[in-house]
């Protein structure tokens, strides 16, 4: 009896220090081999990226971000007709990114910083992170900084 009471204990105690996986999912559509839903979970199935880079939205805190770089997702799913990337946030927020120039900024579609699920308190559960921009000031970073989305809810291949 005592052995059931401490393993109910402890598998109280694993639940309640858990991670909490957001609930949200990033929507992949447009020209793509087959339309694709993950859930922030199902992110870590792809090939992964972990880099270090100073976040211009975090007053040029230093965040160790872990995703899927967005070339990695064009050549999973995109058709060959499909030259550009849309990304488009909860708030409709979009933009266009060649896939040319996703490649060589080596921008990141991170689902998690620091280790931890991004929230929506630092501008997740997904957004766009480009490496190698160090510190941006206030005039540089509106115009260095119209890539970096946050909150994004689809991913959109067009032509």
């Amino acid at each position: 009896m005592k052995i059931i009471q401490v393993l109910l204990l402890c598998s109280i105690s694993f639940s309640i220090f858990a991670e909490k996986v957001p609930r949200q999912k990033v929507y992949i559509k447009g020209l793509v081999k087959a339309e694709k839903t993950y859930k922030m979970n199902e992110l870590s199935t792809l090939p992964q990226i972990e880099i270090k880079i100073i976040d211009p939205y975090s007053k040029n805190q230093e965040i160790n971000f872990k995703g899927v770089l967005l070339s990695e997702i064009f050549r999973i799913h995109a058709s060959k007709a499909a030259k550009k990337i849309r990304v488009i946030a909860i708030n409709d927020y979009k933009v266009e990114i060649p896939i040319e120039l996703a490649k060589k900024e080596k921008m990141i579609l991170a689902y998690r910083g620091d280790g931890k699920y991004l929230s929506v308190s630092n501008r997740g559960p997904a957004r766009i992170v480009i490496p190698g921009k160090g510190i941006l000031d206030e005039g540089s970073l509106a115009n260095a900084g119209l890539n970096w989305v946050w909150f994004v809810k689809t991913i959109e291949f067009i032509k």
